[in-house]
């Protein structure tokens, strides 16, 4: 569900929160749905823990994750 681009300008953890955000705007992630701990979500993405750490705290201080 989720692709980064380590090549990209964009931080990878801008590139995961535009990524769920998106989601939940269109619909694609319904309330309620769970999503991957960080733990999980970095290496299925490759990347470092901190990067999805700061995607997730974004979103959850936006109201977009509880």
């Amino acid at each position: 569900m989720i692709t980064v681009d380590r090549k990209a300008r964009k931080p990878l953890h801008r590139q995961i929160y535009d990524a769920y955000r998106a989601a939940i705007v269109n619909g694609s992630l319904r309330p309620g749905q769970r999503v991957p701990s960080t733990r999980v979500l970095a290496a299925e993405l490759g990347v470092s823990r901190f990067p999805a750490l700061n995607a997730y705290a974004q979103l959850l201080a936006e109201g977009y994750f509880e």
